[in-house]
């Protein structure tokens, strides 16, 4: 049985969600049969529903790869869902979303592993995130 890793990307704007989402499934798809896992790709746009996805513990048995919005509004940022993403799941890779650089520094109340800038190359660079996260762990 092949080992799945769980791909989220919570981002509110259902455009660029979509973008990201576009970008992770076409860079995957032609390698996944050949590989020994198998990606299921989350998105969400409703941050309640990713929220109680996340405290339901489905992720907890698998590796989670998180691209998250910095800014994703209703009561409930990133920095929250990335704390509790790892919180229930430490095999969790955390990538933030961000508009603005300055939210690039590391502190003690961002819980992410990378940041990326939205801009026209976050697409990519989220696939790339991804296809290292993925050789890194399978080879």
């Amino acid at each position: 049985m092949k080992q799945k890793i769980n791909v989220l990307v919570v981002e509110d704007n259902e455009y660029y969600n979509n973008m990201i989402f576009n970008a992770l499934q076409q860079s995957t798809h032609f390698v996944q049969q050949k590989m020994k896992y198998q990606l299921v790709l989350h998105s969400f746009v409703d941050l309640s529903d990713c929220m109680r996805k996340i405290e339901s513990r489905e992720f907890i048995d698998n590796d989670v790869v998180a691209f998250v919005d910095y800014n994703v509004g209703n009561e409930i940022s990133g920095a929250q869902i990335i704390r509790q993403l790892k919180k229930e799941n430490s095999n969790t890779l955390a990538i933030l979303l961000s508009q603005t650089r300055a939210i690039e520094e590391r502190s003690t109340q961002n819980n992410y592993d990378f940041c990326v800038i939205k801009d026209t190359f976050a697409p990519a660079l989220c696939r790339l995130y991804l296809d290292q996260f993925i050789e890194n762990k399978f080879s």
